[in-house]
């Protein structure tokens, strides 16, 4: 690893080759993760990978689905829902690809933005944070329509891509944190991560 970063250092200015370095610690960051839920839970978790540039980790015994008309949930234009494999009412989660931050906004601005755009229930609470080096926000929505039933939704940016990672599921009026699910979706929140998009002409595979 140190050898790796030192060669970063040597050939800074040969963005090329940084961004592939970044790219595979990425990639290790995410396995070290993933490895350490392995050992620490018991069961497996696999890590499913978006052409959006987005992976997650999550339970082996949970299935993917999307939209009814999309037949590849790995295509960057889709949602991906991850449900498990009994008791659906404790909640699932569901990952989309949301609209580029416009060019000149901040990321605060931008996320006081899609945080009532994306859901218009009212909010309950919101908390900023960062997600491997990504300023993300989390904020917990309420439908008073549908017996107060809750929801989260956690915002992450990478550049100007956005994405949402939500948990629902279907026992209104008790809080989340009373889910079975609920821990689950907050460790596949931590193994969220987003490779980083390359110099426009390059390839990841191009020679040095």
């Amino acid at each position: 690893m140190s050898q790796m970063l030192r060669l970063a250092s040597k050939h800074s200015h040969r963005p090329n080759r940084s961004v592939r370095i970044v790219a595979v610690l990425y990639g290790l960051s995410a396995s070290l993760f993933l490895c350490a839920i392995t050992f620490a839970e018991g069961p497996a978790w696999k890590v499913f990978s978006n052409r959006a540039g987005w992976s997650i980790g999550y339970p082996g015994d949970w299935t993917i689905g999307s939209c009814r008309s999309c037949k590849d949930p790995s295509a960057p234009e889709v949602f991906v829902d991850f449900f498990p494999a009994t008791d659906r009412e404790s909640g699932w989660v569901m990952i989309e690809h949301l609209a580029d931050k416009p060019s000149g906004m901040t990321v605060d601005t931008w996320f006081a933005e899609i945080k009532q755009t994306n859901n218009l229930n009212p909010r309950l609470k919101e908390r900023s944070f960062m997600l491997h080096d990504l300023p993300a926000l989390s904020v917990r929505y309420r439908n008073p329509n549908n017996g107060g039933e809750e929801t989260e939704t956690v915002y992450v940016m990478s550049g100007s891509r956005t994405f949402a990672i939500g948990f629902s599921g279907e026992k209104p009026g008790l809080a989340l944190e009373q889910f079975g699910n609920y821990n689950t979706f907050l460790q596949m929140v931590k193994s969220f991560g987003i490779k980083p998009r390359l110099p426009h002409g390059t390839s990841s595979l191009s020679p040095d």
